[in-house]
């Protein structure tokens, strides 16, 4: 039994303290545009809309990942006032200590234009298999 004990309190003193960042498990595949490009701003600029419907206006996005093919395109962000002031995620869900931060994922289709399929702000889970192609989630 005491081997059995400090076996569990070594696995609960690795585990990690919050809630697991999983948004981006399972990207893979695809092309990355590139900072600064017009494609980048374009998927961004199609992104920020329903973001700001929930955390206000005036985001700008950090992008942990961005990746683009056959038409799709998926995103991992984190969205920040312009300027880089940080936005206290407390004040818009109730839950936020139960969330992975304010980090937005996102699918988006380029039909002419590129349009916001899902998104996701705070997810501590890989929403986006089975909505993504495979191309860009491989899960």
């Amino acid at each position: 039994m005491t081997r059995f004990c400090l076996v569990l309190a070594a696995l609960i003193a690795a585990a990690p303290a919050g809630p697991v960042a999983a948004q981006s498990a399972g990207i893979s595949g695809g092309a990355v545009p590139a900072a600064g490009s017009a494609q980048r701003r374009a998927i961004l600029d199609a992104l920020r809309p329903a973001v700001e419907r929930r955390l206000g206006p005036n985001v700008e996005f950090v992008v942990r990942d961005i990746r683009v093919a056959d038409g799709w395109a998926l995103v991992v962000a984190d969205p920040q006032r312009r300027g880089g002031a940080p936005i206290d995620g407390r004040r818009y869900f109730a839950n936020f200590d139960d969330m992975d931060g304010l980090t937005v994922t996102a699918v988006l289709r380029f039909r002419g234009r590129w349009t916001l399929v899902d998104h996701a702000i705070g997810a501590t889970d890989v929403w986006y298999c089975g909505v993504a192609p495979r191309t860009l989630a491989d899960c």
